[in-house]
């Protein structure tokens, strides 16, 4: 018999499951653009962000901890295909090497940005589609807007 123990997120009694996305609120935290990460397989958030290496890969309390108070961290699950895009962004994390908003192109992972990455993960890990649009800028604030993630939490950072 398999003792699985559970992980919640930083100062909650909340689940924190393998491809569960957090969106960061617009605030001085994110330089004012909002930013978003993916759970993965291993519980750490994954994320593509400026720096070397653009695919980054942090814990939840590393995450938490980059947060100023008063800022908002909103968790979106999907129903869905969790589990397999947090596979898909846990093994190709690696392969993320430049941040550029510029880059609209969905088969391109090496040049990358937040949101791209999470929708990628679920594309290509889970085949869903969290956009119709897959070829265009989607803004970190698009996924708590989807109709296909749930919002299941909202938490102030203290």
């Amino acid at each position: 018999m398999s003792l699985t123990k559970k992980k919640t997120y930083p100062d909650s009694n909340v689940d924190m499951l393998p491809g569960d996305i957090l969106y960061s609120s617009i605030g001085r935290s994110t330089y004012y653009v909002g930013h978003t990460v993916i759970v993965g397989t291993d519980y750490t958030m994954k994320e593509a962000l400026p720096g070397k290496p653009s695919g980054h890969m942090l814990t939840a309390e590393q995450f938490w901890n980059r947060h100023h108070q008063g800022d908002r961290i909103t968790l979106l699950r999907s129903k869905t295909g969790a589990n397999e895009a947090a596979k898909w962004a846990t093994e190709n994390l690696h392969l993320v090497k430049d941040y550029t908003i510029l880059n609209h192109d969905i088969e391109s992972i090496e040049k990358n940005y937040c949101s791209k990455w999470i929708v990628q993960a679920y594309y290509y890990g889970a085949k869903v589609k969290l956009t119709n649009y897959l070829n265009r800028f989607i803004s970190p604030q698009f996924l708590t807007r989807t109709k296909r993630l749930e919002k299941i939490a909202v938490f102030l950072k203290a």
